[in-house]
């Protein structure tokens, strides 16, 4: 971890401990301490840099790589979907039978 990360993280706990004696000496009310965890967040981005931006841009730049298919796939054809029925078509084809003979339709 580089130096000035280990300074930011030393900064924001002095803060944090300083902000809970502080609360504790004057008796001010507990709700002070939520702010702690926004101040955690906050502060490192107004310094110029967040804690861990650089594990989060190796981990954007792997997502990003283009994918290579391999020379085997890229000749081989693709099937066409296969279209199965559905809603009113569904049910007909779940009660469909045999058509009727060709010359009894014929009358």
């Amino acid at each position: 971890m580089p130096r000035r990360d280990r300074l930011v993280l030393l900064g924001l706990t002095l803060l944090s401990v300083a902000l809970a004696t502080v609360q504790s000496v004057t008796g001010l009310s507990p709700d002070i301490l939520l702010a702690v965890p926004a101040l955690m967040l906050v502060l490192p981005l107004l310094a110029g840099r967040y804690v861990g931006e650089d594990g989060l841009a190796r981990l954007a730049a792997r997502a990003r790589a283009p994918r290579r298919r391999s020379p085997s796939r890229l000749g081989a054809r693709r099937r066409a979907p296969r279209v199965l029925p559905r809603g009113g078509r569904l049910i007909a084809a779940a009660l469909a039978e045999r058509a009727p003979p060709a010359a009894a339709a014929a009358r």
